[in-house]
Parts: C-alpha cells; sequence; structure tokens
C-alpha cells in the first residue's frame, strides 16, 4: 500500500491540495461551502461578519496520513478576510526497491504545508467573487521546494440556488530531487438548489494535469434550524459516499465528515470545531 501512496504522491505533486481540509470536503464542498468554511474550496462562497471567526479541524486520511487545518477570518467593510493553514503529514511511507535485490526497505516521511490569504466580495446583487493567494511547500525525505498559487472563483446566488465556476491551484512548479512537478491544477462548475428544509449539491471538476473529470452530487437536509444532515455520492476514478453532520448555535459549530475512499484506501474522517467572537 505504501507503494500505491508514494506513486500518487510523486507522479500528481502536492495531491493533498485535493483532499478534503474540513466536513464538507466529503460531499460537494465547492458548490455547498458557506460562511468560513467556504475559504478552503469556493472563496467566492465565504462570507463571514464582523466578528472574528475561527474554525480548526483534525483530518484522519487513509493509512497513516493525517492533517490539521485552521483559519481566522473576519469582515472589513465590503471585503471578507481569512487567513488559512493547512498541513499535511503523509506518515511513514516505504519504498520498495525492484525485486530481486539485496537493497533494503526504505520509510521516509513526506508532508505539505500551505499558507494562503483569501478575499471574497460582492460584485453585484447576486454576483460574488474570491480570491485565495496561496504559498505550498513540499517536503519528501530530504528534498524539499515551495511555490505560489491561485484560486480565483465566481459565484451567482439567490435565496433558493446558485451556481459558481472556478480555477484553483494554478501556480508555479516545484523541484523535488530534480524533478519538476505541477501543482494539482483544477477547473471547478457547481450548483445548488434549496426546497424547503432540503439541500441538494452537484460539482464537476477537471483535474488539468490528467485531464480526468471528478464529481459529487449530495443531498442535505436542515433540522431545527441548527443541525444539517449529508449524504453524496462522489467520483474519483471509482464511486464511493461521502456523509456529514453539522451543529450549530449563534457562536459555536461542530462539524464531522466521513467517507470510504476508492481503491481500497479506507476511510476519512475529519472533524472540527468553530467559533465566533
Amino acid at each position: 500500500m505504501g507503494a500505491v501512496v508514494y506513486f500518487l504522491f510523486v507522479n500528481a505533486g502536492v495531491t493533498s491540495l485535493l483532499m478534503p481540509p474540513s466536513p464538507i470536503g466529503v460531499n460537494a464542498g465547492f458548490s455547498l461551502a458557506r460562511g468560513d468554511e467556504a475559504l478552503f474550496y469556493n472563496p467566492a462562497n465565504f462570507e463571514v461578519g464582523s466578528e472574528y471567526q475561527v474554525q480548526c479541524y483534525y483530518n484522519q486520511y487513509f493509512l497513516s496520513m493525517n492533517g490539521v487545518s485552521f483559519s481566522v477570518s473576519r469582515r472589513i467593510g465590503r471585503l471578507n478576510l481569512g487567513l488559512g493553514f493547512v498541513n499535511f503529514d503523509y506518515g511513514d511511507i516505504e519504498w520498495h526497491p525492484p525485486y530481486p535485490t539485496e537493497d533494503s526497505l526504505t520509510t521516509y516521511s513526506a508532508n505539505d504545508f500551505s499558507m494562503f490569504l483569501g478575499c471574497a466580495v460582492r460584485f453585484s446583487r447576486l454576483g460574488r467573487v474570491g480570491v485565495n493567494l496561496k504559498y505550498i511547500s513540499e517536503n519528501i525525505y530530504i528534498y524539499s521546494d515551495y511555490g505560489l498559487a491561485l484560486d480565483l472563483t465566481f459565484a451567482y446566488n439567490n435565496a433558493r440556488s446558485g451556481v459558481s465556476f472556478g480555477i484553483s491551484n494554478f501556480g508555479t512548479r516545484l523541484l523535488i530531487n530534480n524533478d519538476r512537478v505541477n501543482l494539482p491544477a483544477r477547473i471547478s462548475l457547481g450548483g445548488y438548489y434549496k426546497f424547503k428544509d432540503y439541500l441538494g449539491g452537484v460539482d464537476v471538476f477537471y483535474l488539468v494535469n490528467n485531464g480526468k473529470f471528478e464529481f459529487n452530487t449530495t443531498l442535505g437536509a436542515s433540522f431545527y434550524k441548527i443541525i444539517e444532515l449529508y449524504l453524496g455520492i462522489n467520483y474519483r476514478e471509482e464511486f464511493y459516499p461521502g456523509f456529514g453532520f453539522s451543529i450549530r448555535s449563534d457562536y459555536l459549530k461542530i462539524k464531522y465528515g466521513g467517507s470510504f475512499f476508492p481503491m481500497g484506501l479506507g476511510m476519512v474522517n475529519t472533524i472540527g470545531i468553530g467559533f465566533s467572537f
């Protein structure tokens, strides 16, 4: 299994940028993310109040991979501003030399770190635009490099529905062990529709580097205005489910998301808390 992870990691380049840093990411996160959580997925939908908003998530991925994401945000005038951090730890990775050989098994560690400044503003009654400026570093064994990237999204939302379009992770290339690797650039299109206490969302992604498509579709329901449940079907080379819930009050929110990733990689869990002051 370590060889599979090694292959995905080295050949795609900073693949953690495509992993969910918060619960909504295991469902249709591009179109359905709201509030400060949208900073991670769709900055056009990023919208906060005049109080400081803080959110922190712990993400357990397949094998020994895990991550921590954090953001602080606030609206100043017409601008919704946020500062976010994501640290992704690949855990202990095994490299198996070609057999037969007398070379020993190699175990090493790797991690990605990204820091980004996000801003969203309304440019019309229903239209919004958002941008993230990212600093990204990748460390594999004794090799490391850093790069800069951009997320840019547009959203058009009314009281019941909305559509979003954007690009993410467009930026510089990284040099790892004399190999140039591209950031996982992605083009996204998504939409949602509300009917009473129910919500449906669909996202479609085009992965620029390998020319593949992915998609997420999700149904959600709201209860007592403080509880939300989500259930989705996603596609990334294979179909797999996503599910989650959130509980919120005026100043506190607790969220959980889970999914069973394809290719036998196992379950992903992400849980976190957010508050305002």
